[in-house]
């Protein structure tokens, strides 16, 4: 095949997501998601591979991020929080570190995330600390363009950051964090096995609730949740988001046309924005009409990337539902005076509608 040839090709096989239902539905289990990013790994040695938007790849090897080409604004999410936050950043030593996540850390956007997280590790009084410039991109970005073999060096030292920290648990709020330290990371290390837990913050927290170690109230409202590809097909955590919702007394509580392992993806990954950001944007309206077929005043989700690729798209679109986190909508409910406050919103934003 000419040159030419192989330069289409390339078009075609960065234009997905990389969300795993082609395999959920596959009748011979073909594996494809692996097979697409075995094929981006041929078209990055023949360098065949399309122009990336922006400097990403720079970024991450000098930066060690997806969005600058220095490490030092990591913590700017943590800028605007009370002071007694801070103590988390100067610990040597602490029994939970939490994997901020490099979309949580430099969007705006989804600064709230890991916001809520450490409020509420506060109010359930555990002994957390972060990384700050110390946490690298995961890697997935990387395997994502088809450059696996750069992701070793991201690997050992995330591994030996934790293990510095003498944690016995990491926790992640991003999906494809937590995919990358769970399943890949292990490749990387000669370590048969880590000796500290990687969980999710949804199953962390889920725990946390059921310990009755941070309150839950009631909440009427029409709540939908969109599965994040990472968590649920990558990784099969599809219950415990629901179970959290389900606690809420008041909540009406519906599922997407296409839930669990057939949901639709938000269109933010496969590093698809990177290259084609026109083809999210397509997958995200398509999301957004989903989600409008639920008449939910709230779509939850549990990742930092889909919060951000459904929310900011939903604004352009002018739709009035609120898009949150898992972790956002429980530090609302962890209060009765923020919860009221909320549901006196919707109930404000449902009116007008009406009206």
């Amino acid at each position: 095949m000419d040159q030419e040839r192989l330069k289409n090709f390339s078009q075609e096989v960065y234009q997905c997501t990389l969300c795993g239902h082609c395999e959920v539905v596959c009748p011979v289990n073909i594996h494809s998601k692996e097979i697409r990013i075995a094929l981006r790994e041929n078209m990055v040695k023949g360098d065949l591979q399309p122009a990336l938007q922006g400097p990403i790849l720079e970024n991450l090897q000098q930066g060690r991020n997806v969005t600058y080409p220095t490490n030092h604004d990591r913590l700017l999410w943590l800028q605007n929080m009370p002071k007694i936050f801070r103590h988390c950043t100067h610990k040597t030593h602490a029994e939970v570190v939490y994997f901020v996540g490099c979309v949580a850390s430099f969007f705006p956007a989804t600064y709230s995330i890991p916001q809520a997280m450490l409020i509420l590790l506060e109010k359930a009084k555990v002994d957390y600390g972060i990384l700050g410039p110390e946490e690298w991109c995961c890697g997935w970005p990387l395997i994502g363009m088809g450059m696996e073999e750069k992701v070793d060096e991201f690997a050992k030292h995330n591994i030996e950051a934790v293990k510095a920290m003498g944690a016995t648990t990491l926790i992640c709020g991003c999906p494809s964090c937590y995919h990358v330290w769970k399943n890949l990371y292990p490749r990387f290390s000669s370590e048969k096995e880590f000796p500290f837990e990687i969980i999710h913050s949804a199953d962390y927290f889920l725990e946390l609730l059921k310990e009755e170690r941070i309150p839950l109230h009631a909440l009427e409202a029409t709540v939908t949740y969109h599965d994040p590809c990472d968590l649920g097909r990558a990784s099969g955590i599809y219950e415990p988001p629901r179970e959290i919702i389900r606690m809420v007394s008041g909540i009406n509580f519906v599922e997407m046309r296409h839930h669990k392992q057939h949901a639709t993806c938000c269109g933010g990954g496969g590093d698809l924005e990177m290259f084609f950001p026109k083809i999210t944007k397509d997958i995200v309206n398509l999301k957004v009409k989903e989600i409008e077929e639920t008449r939910a005043e709230v779509v939850l989700s549990a990742c930092q990337q889909c919060k951000r690729t459904i929310a900011l798209n939903a604004k352009k679109m002018k739709k009035k539902f609120r898009v949150l986190d898992l972790l956002e909508f429980i530090l609302i409910l962890a209060d009765p005076m923020r919860a009221l406050t909320f549901e006196n919103l919707l109930q404000k934003t449902s009116s007008s509608e009406q009206g």
